[in-house]
């Protein structure tokens, strides 16, 4: 028997023949050794798996270096050509300044082109990218792989949502080996500061909390409740919904009924309403004989005040506890900035544009021009300029200027009915040989529709001018609708497939659309023989005063809120289908919104122009809802009020402040363009308000005592709501600021009054200005013409005592249609009328009459900022013939006007500033409420002399803000140059050396004999090739010269012709239109080729200098911020004395 030399008898096993594993071994030795052989047969595969692995990652490692080498090498191929060396729009375009360059490139195309660039230069691609880095970059979302594609410029990619570009430009980075990292660090170095916890607006609603934090909120401040696992909380961004599903989980437990909710409507119920932005209310079921039913449901007031009071406290619990938890905390944050949070306003300049086939006569403002560069670099526009600040001017320019660059190839003009005739005189006098239809009603009768619509849909013209009326007459097909239809339905149906969004309202919508598209598809199949709107091509669509298309039907789960219509208008529902139309058609993009007043009635009017001009971004935000965006800045606040009839109780639901207010002012930036009327800008000068104050009657200060009475009783429920409430109370005292006798029939008229000195005014002007016939115009809200006492007519009669004769004085409500008011206006605009009298409703839109207007007069305070903008829009505009005009204030001493105007000017700065995107404050109150609170009245009807204190510091605070303003833009617009500079000052270095190296050769050159027959064929030879060469697409490397080579441009021009002198660096040298001239030019070109040294140095020191002076700039401290916080500090101060603040 063989002897066993191991103890593992499988080792011998595997050396032993067949013979002796049989005679010798146990079958469990042997099974032994069968396991052993497999497990080493398999870690042999193993290894040459992780072998085949690594060679499989070593091969596409090489794979991937080398593709990225290949698409980052900035390598070209041999029989390259750049496309643009034989298109038309560079044939005759030529400099040799790559700066310059990229201004043409902007001005020819509307976007950064490195193939124009290089073609208009004759530098290479290289070399372009080179020179401008830090101008430009290459944003890693665009470039598809390819070197000189997908360039902006540092203004446009350094702006918007910075951290999604900071996290794009960083995984490029990594992905391609370091190559974007100069885009990493552009962005960090402007990136905005994060925004802290304590800063955010966080509320029971807010649509990007995650629905899993209120599940936490819910079982930390209920528990969890017995016996069963409760689903978790929904919500839909489309509809923006929130749902609770088994709100009855908790069993009727005090938590649910007592601690966050009453008997009638327990704690989920409550917080599922306030979730939806809902208002919470309890009502009774009780008899009524007129009912149908014989029942209907009333207000419970104390049951509804409970609950209201469990549903602040609810929002103040949720409040409170959000932010205890760090990794919450951590969490809420980073969702928050990822969404919302550093954004950075871009700012456009327009310098570049030159507006080839603008009329010589006509110049555009710089802000004019810088309105168009928005226009042309940004996919929708609301155009919110000042009133009578030209923004006809720009619409029309950015129009021509989209065609040009081809950007645009139909552009339709939407503008009110009573101004066709102006735009068309506007458009022709800015490009005379422009091709216009212009649609009006007279023209789009039934029987000629179908024929202007074919004009506009098969014909090439410069613009469309189409009135309103028109406008809403052609149609959008059914196929367009069913199209839409059928996309919303796609899109609603994956929501619903996705559990957590699965809401029960988000189901309904997804029937309704069923039921919706079910419908047209059969209306499909009857057809009319006509053109519809999404068939005319329009590419392009400017709506003037925008602000008559706001009323847009609302899709929303809040109820009882006021001054909003969720039902809207026909009317705007159509101009959002038509402008969902052209922007579907071009990707998103094509429409310009127009109006002096983007925000009348409340700040809520931004959503609607959100939806109009930016709902795709809404979309990525999850605000595309109206409840999603509430949620996000507003704050509602629900309170038991009358009617304005004093019949009704009502339980109103107002949006009482606005928050994340720097988000949305960001948000909006990126659409709004907004300009203040400034002097110099083609506007009569204004040196500010010219203040009548009118000295307190004794009869005022009886009545201010009565008013303060009043206030004292309203507030202490002595007097019933019914019958008098702080609404009746400041409607009154408004009326008593402006006379007397409108609150008193009884009192006798007073020359200490408003009324007596408007007309000694306005008398005074009328006689001074009487060889100029200058015009006035007085407004006038309250106590319009009627019969019995008005002011209007009062007024006329003073007037008329004064000797001015009664023809020459006009009521606006003189003019009962449009054709008497077109005759009323051209009467004023001749100065036949020199004193016209109206309210801001019927004068203060569309109404062009500033011709001779010297003079204009608030003979009451407006109620909205946006109507103080519309009725002083009328005299500061562009036309006015005076080189100066005065605004009159009339101000009753001690009354409401002065605190009046200063809440006016208040919201107004505050409108501006959100416009602007220069907001900083992160909350504040909506500009709709005119109803003054008790202490405000109080304050007022008391005289109390910190009121004037008040007016005077936030006149100075407002002045400061705007000036803060100035700085910060300047400072973004020197922080851009920066960027841009040490690649600038870079490039220019190696200029330098590349001259310094062709300036020894040429100190060393020694000139040979010359030869007449010779140079004599040089001269032809150049003159030839010069001739042959013209709008070549290449360049031509034509001889060699005194040690350097003439080379010939691409698209040269006869009559510019040029050549490059081409050593180390590269020469322009301008020829002239002789054969012998020409080599005598070169010859003088390198004979002086030293004095080039100065030049190329003095532009190095200019650089530096430049670096140097924006870096000493920046570094200077902000000048305003202290003397800011000093205002800001007074006005609060005086408010805490005043009580003002205490709503």
């Amino acid at each position: 028997m063989a002897q066993k030399e191991t103890n593992d008898p499988s080792s011998s096993i595997l050396l032993a023949n067949t013979a002796d594993i049989l005679e010798n071994y146990t079958s469990e030795e042997l099974e032994a050794a069968i396991l052993t052989l497999r497990k080493a047969k398999v870690r042999a595969q193993q290894r040459e798996k992780e072998e085949r692995r690594r060679q499989e990652e070593k091969a596409r490692r090489q794979e991937q270096d080398a593709h990225i080498q290949k698409v980052t090498c900035m390598d070209l191929p041999l029989d390259w050509r750049n496309a643009f060396d034989s298109d038309l729009r560079t044939q005759g375009v030529h400099t040799d300044n790559i700066s310059d360059a990229l201004i043409l490139c902007l001005n020819a195309l509307g976007r950064v082109d490195i193939e124009y660039i290089a073609s208009v230069t004759g530098a290479d691609y290289k070399t372009v990218i080179s020179s401008l880095k830090g101008t430009i970059y290459q944003n890693p979302e665009t470039w598809n792989e390819c070197f000189y594609q997908g360039w902006e410029t540092a203004e446009e990619y350094l702006s918007g949502n910075l951290v999604r570009k900071w996290k794009t430009a960083q995984n490029a980075n990594a992905q391609y080996d370091g190559y974007f990292a100069e885009n990493v660090a552009a962005i960090e170095k402007v990136l905005p500061p994060a925004i802290a916890a304590e800063d955010i607006y966080i509320t029971l609603g807010s649509p990007w909390v995650p629905t899993d934090v209120i599940d936490d909120f819910i079982r930390d401040i209920l528990g969890r409740p017995s016996g069963i696992q409760p689903e978790p909380t929904l919500h839909d961004e489309w509809t923006g919904t929130w749902e609770i599903p088994n709100k009855s989980r908790y069993h009727h437990s005090i938590s649910v009924r007592e601690t966050y909710g009453t008997s009638r409507m327990e704690a989920l119920y409550i917080l599922e309403r306030t979730l939806n932005m809902k208002t919470v209310a309890v009502a009774d079921e009780i008899d009524c004989p007129t009912s149908s039913s014989g029942k209907k449901r009333v207000i419970n007031e104390a049951e509804t005040a409970a609950v209201l009071e469990k549903q602040q406290r609810l929002i103040q619990e949720f409040q409170k506890w959000v932010w205890t938890d760090a990794d919450r905390r951590k969490r809420l944050e980073e969702i928050f900035e990822n969404k919302y949070g550093r954004v950075r306003r871009r700012v456009f300049d327009g310098s570049f544009l030159t507006f080839p086939g603008l009329s010589p006569a006509i110049s555009l403002y710089p802000y004019q021009k810088d309105a168009v560069a928005r226009i042309l670099f940004t996919p929708n526009t609301l155009l919110a300029h000042d009133v009578g600040s030209g923004k006809t001017y720009i619409m029309i320019a950015a129009g021509q200027e989209l065609r040009r660059m081809g950007l645009s190839q139909k552009n339709l003009y939407v503008v009110p009915n009573h101004i066709i005739g102006q735009w068309k005189s506007i458009f022709l006098r800015m490009y005379p040989t422009a091709s216009l239809l212009c649609v009006d009603p007279k023209s789009f009768v039934p029987s000629k529709r179908e024929q202007v619509l074919r004009q506009i849909r098969d014909n090439n013209y410069d613009g469309i001018i189409m009135a309103y009326s028109c406008f809403a007459q052609i149609p959008l097909s059914r196929d367009y609708y069913a199209a839409e239809l059928k996309e919303k339905k796609e899109a609603v149906s994956a929501l619903v497939c996705q559990k957590s969004k699965a809401t029960t309202k988000l189901k309904k919508k997804q029937r309704e659309l069923d039921q919706k598209l079910s419908e047209m598809l059969v209306a499909l199949e009857e057809t009319y023989d006509t053109i519809y709107f999404d068939e005319l091509g329009i590419t392009r669509l400017f709506v003037d005063e925008a602000h008559h298309f706001k009323n847009v039907p609302l899709e929303t789960n809040i109820n009882s809120v006021l001054g909003i219509n969720p039902r809207g208008s026909q009317k705007c529902q159509d101009m959002l289908d038509k402008v969902r139309s052209v922007q579907k058609k071009n990707s998103g993009k094509g429409v310009v919104m127009a109006t002096g007043t983007p925000i009348t009635n409340s700040i809520t009017d931004v959503y609607i122009l959100q939806q109009y001009l930016q709902s795709g971004e809404l979309a990525l935000l999850d605000l595309q809802s109206f409840d999603s965006w509430i949620g996000m800045f507003a704050e509602k606040t629900t309170a038991f009020e009358i009617d304005v009839d004093t019949s009704t109780y009502r339980l109103a639901t107002r949006f009482s402040r606005f928050h994340n207010l720097p988000e949305l002012t960001a948000l909006l930036a990126s659409i709004a363009d907004f300009h203040q009327i400034e002097p110099g800008t083609g506007i009569p000068r204004f040196d500010g308000y010219q203040d009548a104050v009118i000295a307190k009657t004794p009869a005022l200060i009886a009545y201010l005592q009565e008013i303060s009475s009043r206030a004292d009783d309203a507030r202490r429920g002595r007097v019933h709501r019914r019958e008098d409430n702080m609404l009746k109370i400041t409607t009154d005292g408004r009326k008593a600021a402006l006379d007397i006798r409108l609150v008193n029939p009884a009192s006798s008229f007073s020359y200490q009054s408003k009324v007596a000195r408007c007309t000694e005014n306005v008398t005074d002007i009328y006689f001074r200005t009487m060889p100029q016939k200058s015009t006035q115009i007085i407004f006038c809200d309250i106590s319009t013409p009627k019969a019995g006492f008005n002011l209007y007519s009062e007024l006329k009669d003073r007037l008329i005592r004064q000797g001015i004769p009664a023809v020459e004085i006009a009521f606006i409500h003189d003019a009962k249609n449009e054709t008497q008011r077109s005759r009323l206006f051209a009467r004023v605009r001749c100065g036949e009328i020199r004193v016209l009298i109206g309210s801001t409703f019927k004068l203060g839109l569309g109404v062009n009459i500033q011709d001779r207007l010297i003079a204009l007069h608030h003979l009451d305070v407006p109620w909205r900022p946006a109507d103080m903008t519309q009725r002083e829009g009328r005299i500061l505009r562009q036309g006015n013939t005076n080189p100066q005009v005065y605004i009159f204030r009339y101000i009753t001493e001690g009354s409401f006007d002065a605190y009046s105007w200063q809440l006016l000017e208040t919201k107004q700065r505050f409108i501006s500033d959100l416009l602007a995107g220069s907001l900083s404050e992160r909350s504040a109150s909506d500009i709709e409420d005119t109803v003054l609170t008790y202490a405000e009245v109080k304050a007022l009807a008391i005289g109390n002399p910190l009121i004037k204190q008040r007016v005077e510091a936030a006149n100075e605070l407002s002045r400061l803000l705007t000036l803060q303003r100035k700085r910060n833009e300047s400072r973004m617009r020197l922080e851009q140059e920066l960027l841009a500079l040490p690649q600038r000052i870079t490039h220019q270095r190696l200029l330098i050396r590349h001259f310094n190296e062709d300036l020894a050769y040429c100190q060393s050159w020694v000139a040979p004999k010359e030869d007449p027959q010779q140079r004599r064929e040089l001269r032809q030879r150049l003159s030839s090739a010069l001739h042959d060469h013209v709008l070549e697409p290449k360049e031509r490397d034509l001889m060699p010269y005194r040690g350097f080579r003439i080379v010939l441009p691409a698209n040269m021009t006869l009559q510019k012709p040029y050549i490059w002198l081409v050593r180390q660096g590269k020469y322009y040298v301008e020829l002239g239109d002789t054969e012998i001239g020409n080599l005598i030019r070169i010859d003088h070109f390198l004979d002086h080729f030293h004095e080039l040294r100065e030049t190329y140095r003095q532009t190095l020191v200019t650089l530096q200098e430049r670096e140097a002076a924006i870096r000493n700039e920046l570094s200077t401290p902000e000048c305003y911020q202290e003397s800011i916080e000093y205002y800001q500090h007074t006005l609060e101060t005086l408010d805490q004395k005043l009580g003002v603040n205490s709503k």
